[in-house]
């Protein structure tokens, strides 16, 4: 059994502590696996987000959205700017298979609405997989009623998830050629400060969708220029700092080897400068700090287990042999 724990309030409230101090960007995105599960004594998760905003964070949060019916009044109410959640299928039976057999989809979607009716931004996440992707009009429908965002990501190469890449990859050209451009009122290319630009299609109705394009990465600073899956990835170094369960502070999935475990430097913002400088180089950290949000992995465990449909196994970048997910229920779909 996993013994790893949630973040305590105390460490997450350390941890912005010294960020904000050696002059990290005020901003913190809480995360995976499912923060509304977070808890710690008498504290829940939108006294996390209060706590934050009180020490002047822009505080957004990403979560599966399962529970946010319960959730979304409080945490409005303690100032979270935006919610990011994954909408890959307005089918409430794909909705279900693509959670492992956990989601609620009429419940999601009450908590979603709830939420941008209190006025709580919600930015929608959806992975694009080959043969599902028809109902993409009823989801642009919705994105413009509530002048939202939809951004549309295809499957990442990972070492582990190659069979199911090949089988289910979709690029994004045909779904967004025949359903956005037909809703589209212009096109805007958005350049990052890290990583890939974005095409940004600002729909007729109100609210946009996002792709992100295949623009090439510098590899030159260290550790890019000598790590074995430069060829693959497709993300910029430094695109976030996270902190997991374990704190243990990391910048990349498939880099776990060069965090250090960070809560010996709480309270000490100056040698923990120090010590980013010396793991990632003295030519990175100060755009890091500049541009870079703080990214706290509050759970170790997940009321969902994401999966390509009928797959037994999840897609989550998270290593599931470090936390903790419900098991995998058997496909509700006839499958090709």
């Amino acid at each position: 059994m996993n013994n790893l724990k949630p973040l305590s309030y105390a460490h997450i409230i350390a941890m912005a502590d010294v960020w904000r101090d050696m002059g990290g960007a005020l901003e913190a995105e809480i995360g995976a696996l499912e923060p509304l599960l977070w808890n710690d004594g008498p504290y829940r998760i939108h006294d996390v987000v209060s706590a934050l905003t009180i020490r002047d964070f822009k505080v957004s949060m990403t979560t599966n959205g399962q529970l946010l019916d319960i959730f979304a009044g409080n945490l409005d109410r303690a100032g979270l700017s935006l919610i990011r959640t994954s909408w890959h299928s307005t089918n409430p039976l794909m909705f279900r298979e693509i959670s492992g057999g956990f989601g609620d989809y009429d419940r999601f979607l009450r908590g979603v609405t709830l939420a941008l009716e209190l006025g709580i931004k919600v930015a929608f996440n959806r992975v694009l997989m080959r043969g599902f992707t028809d109902d993409l009009p009823e989801q642009l429908a919705f994105i413009e009623r509530y002048n939202s965002r939809l951004k549309l990501f295809t499957l990442l190469w990972t070492p582990k998830s190659v069979a199911t890449r090949t089988a289910y990859y979709q690029d994004w050209h045909q779904p967004v050629r025949d359903a956005v451009l037909p809703h589209t009122l212009k096109i805007e290319r958005v350049r990052k400060n890290l990583g890939r630009g974005r095409l940004k299609f600002h729909l007729l109705g109100g609210g946009s969708v996002e792709v992100k394009l295949g623009d090439k990465l510098y590899r030159g600073n260290q550790p890019c220029a000598s790590c074995s899956f430069k060829h693959v990835c497709k993300e910029a170094f430094g695109d976030y700092v996270r902190v997991d369960p374990r704190l243990h502070l990391y910048f990349c999935y498939m880099r776990r080897d060069i965090g250090f475990h960070v809560s010996e430097y709480f309270g000490r913002p100056k040698e923990l400068k120090q010590k980013l400088k010396e793991v990632i180089g003295e030519a990175n950290i100060e755009k890091l700090l500049a541009k870079t949000p703080l990214r706290l992995t509050v759970t170790p465990y997940c009321n969902f287990n994401c999966r390509v449909p009928g797959a037994t196994e999840g897609w989550c970048m998270e290593e599931p042999g470090e936390y903790l997910y419900p098991k995998i229920r058997p496909t509700l779909l006839i499958m090709k």
